[in-house]
């Protein structure tokens, strides 16, 4: 990526006029969409003309360049950065720009890491302004190739500087668990690895399901058996059908393979698939809990792209410059720093909670979900640290709702505390809802009981915002936006299908254009067409469900039984948790078994490499001797040390059974040991 233009030349404004051949476009989305897209608007190449192309290219970016900003100040002025867009055209990409690197003795590589309240230095980089020139040890000369592994000014030849730096993203306790040997039929001592977010259930037959049939209207056209069916069974059925797209009735039958589908395709999806998604996406978050609400998902504000991580890279890629601020609140899923980092360059800045409640963190016992609820004191310090830590504002709030790790669902009241503090802020909130189908308690407990588990952001945002005839889409916003996948609800990890949604205008083309890198292949996209639109035939032979209703009630009640399964063990065995309700993991609290801390130390005051230590050493011993393969807090962020997020639908029933006995057999030697 080239380096951006200064941030006070771009100030953000969701009405800033641009060149006159890009008209609406892109103030609130980053420079660098900005100047892609309003070069793309005016420039016809001529194809196999290498230097006409690269004439045109400097003169439309030189072109786009001289355009009336809206400063920060609010004040409008002319900027003419022709120059600077002249150089840009013959810019040849070599390394991230907005990085700095640190001088570090024991690394001649970067690595990108995100910042806390109470560690705020992970990595060997740190992001200074928007534009940050590297030391002269790290750069390396043009055109000169070589068989060499490195140079002479300490630099890989065989790899860019950012190539590595990727993979320092990755949570470190992925290598351990890749050394490790796992369980299988052939090693029944390896361990259970029940740290990946997949969801075994989904093999199971779908309850009381006997056949699938595509449409309805037609007199239905489907297969009746005399089993249920499992989730393959319909996917195999549907990917050999050859009757008419299910959102184009009446159209020509259509095959996989047939001429249209060889060709290339609209980037942000078919019309009929975002059709049908925004259907689907309507019944799953919007109508349970407000039926009544007269706003719809637009299908032409919806992207489909290469799964969940794909979709919110371009989203914060459009709706944040190289350097800026994600606000994420801890703990959180650890892959985000990679999503974010890698190639947008974002600076994650941890959203820190245990501190802004009225009443302190027990040392031990059970720590109950409000205390990682965030609020509006724990957004204004973490708003306070990005500013400190970047020179400017955040621009993304990103919430995971439902959450992972935790595996609870924030209640209405802290969304909507949230994106009205965003909406003050002018911080785009995003909110991450992939197990939006996976939550199977349907209502709260305690002091919050008969009120709805989970209530989306769609719907909060669009019942506080304006829903008249006239409001196109949901009435979001600018500043409220959703990703979405089946990757989790609908164990479909393989076939790479996420959802981008967005009401702001501004970033709309440059996120469908993004997509062009991400794209899903126009099979796939006929096939998950096919099984939102399609009906369950059921045992009783009802037919007027459809079948992902079908489907996501039957995988919830498996879920809900597996939950209660590991639950019941934790109460056996006297291991707090936090009462999960949603996703597919618990939340598990291991303090009791860490290594001790030095005197005059506690929780609160613990050092974040202390923390690290003494729960990576309580990890390999889990992993190492009894065979247990969690994911460790500290990776997600975590504000104390010793607790651990198990996937407990990342086994075979056999295999989850085999983890509850290697479970009761840790704690019971673990306890006997240290009463010695």
């Amino acid at each position: 990526m080239p380096p951006p233009v200064a941030h006070s030349i771009i100030a953000s404004s969701l009405s800033l006029p641009t060149a006159a051949a890009v008209s609406k476009l892109f103030t609130s989305s980053s420079t660098w969409t900005r100047a892609f897209f309003a070069t793309a608007s005016t420039l016809t190449l001529p194809s196999r003309n290498v230097m006409t192309a690269t004439t045109a290219t400097t003169s439309a970016f030189a072109t786009a360049a001289s355009n009336t900003a809206t400063p920060t100040d609010g004040t409008s002025r002319t900027v003419n950065n022709r120059n600077m867009f002249t150089k840009l055209a013959s810019w040849r990409p070599r390394r991230l720009s907005t990085l700095k690197q640190r001088s570090d003795s024991t690394s001649s590589v970067p690595s990108f890491t995100s910042s806390s309240s109470s560690h705020s230095a992970h990595s060997d980089y740190s992001i200074e302004g928007d534009r940050v020139q590297q030391p002269p040890s790290s750069r390396r000369r043009r055109r000169h190739f070589s068989t060499s592994k490195a140079n002479s000014e300490g630099g890989s030849k065989l790899s860019s500087d950012r190539a590595q730096a990727a993979i320092k993203l990755l949570p470190s306790y992925l290598i351990d668990a890749r050394a490790i040997t796992q369980f299988s039929p052939s090693t029944p001592d390896g361990a259970l690895q029940l740290s990946v977010a997949e969801n075994q259930l989904s093999e199971l037959p779908v309850k009381g399901m006997v056949g699938i049939m595509e449409d309805t209207k037609a007199g239905g056209i489907g297969t009746l058996g005399t089993k249920e069916m499992r989730l393959v069974d319909v996917l195999s059925q549907l990917a050999s059908s050859n009757i008419a797209r299910p959102s184009n009735e009446g159209a020509a039958a259509v095959h996989v393979f047939d001429t249209e589908m060889i060709y290339y395709q609209p980037t942000q999806g078919v019309p009929t698939l975002r059709a049908a998604m925004a259907s689907y996406l309507q019944n799953l978050l919007v109508s349970p809990t407000h039926p009544d609400l007269p706003a719809k998902f637009d299908p032409e504000n919806l992207v489909v792209g290469a799964g969940c991580n794909a979709v919110l890279e371009n989203l914060c890629t459009v709706l944040a410059n190289p350097g800026d601020a994600v606000l994420i609140p801890t703990p959180y899923y650890a892959a985000f720093e990679f999503d974010l980092v890698a190639r947008a360059g974002c600076h994650i800045t941890s959203v820190t909670t245990f501190d802004h409640h009225n009443s302190k963190v027990p040392e031990s016992g059970a720590i109950r979900p409000e205390f990682y609820y965030p609020n509006r004191s724990s957004l204004d310090d973490a708003y306070a640290r990005a500013v400190e830590e970047t020179g400017r504002a955040p621009r993304v709030l990103l919430l995971s709702h439902p959450n992972n790790p935790l595996g609870i669902c924030y209640p209405p009241a802290v969304m909507e505390e949230c994106i009205a503090w965003c909406r003050e802020k002018e911080v785009h909130l995003i909110s991450d809802e992939i197990y939006a189908g996976s939550v199977y308690r349907k209502e709260r407990s305690g002091e919050e009981k008969g009120e709805p588990t989970f209530v989306s952001a769609m719907a909060l945002g669009s019942s506080s915002s304006d829903t008249s005839a006239t409001q196109k889409g949901l009435g979001l916003g600018p500043y409220v936006h959703l990703v979405y996948a089946l990757s989790k609800d609908f164990a479909l990890s393989g076939l790479r299908v996420g959802v981008a949604y967005t009401e702001n205008e501004e970033i709309l083309m440059p996120l469908q254009k993004l997509n062009d890198l991400c794209q899903i292949s126009s099979q796939t996209q006929l096939l998950v067409e096919r099984m939102i639109c399609a009906y369950a035939i059921k045992d009783d032979g009802d037919k007027s469900e459809k079948f992902t209703d079908v489907y996501l009630e039957a995988n919830q009640e498996n879920v809900r039984e597996r939950c209660d399964a590991l639950q019941s063990c934790l109460d056996d065995v006297g291991i707090p948790y936090l009462p999960a309700d949603s996703g597919l993991f618990v939340w598990m609290d291991f303090r009791e078994f860490l290594p001790v801390m030095s005197d005059g130390t506690t929780e609160a005051t613990e050092s974040v490499e202390s923390r690290e230590q003494r729960e990576r050493k309580l990890y390999l011993s889990l992993m190492k001797e009894f065979g247990l393969l969690f994911t460790p807090g500290m990776s997600m962020r975590n504000e104390r040390a010793g607790f651990f997020r198990c996937v407990f639908t990342a086994a075979s029933e056999e295999e989850f059974e085999l983890g509850l006995v290697r479970l009761r057999k840790f704690v019971k030697e673990t306890r006997r040991s240290k009463s010695i």
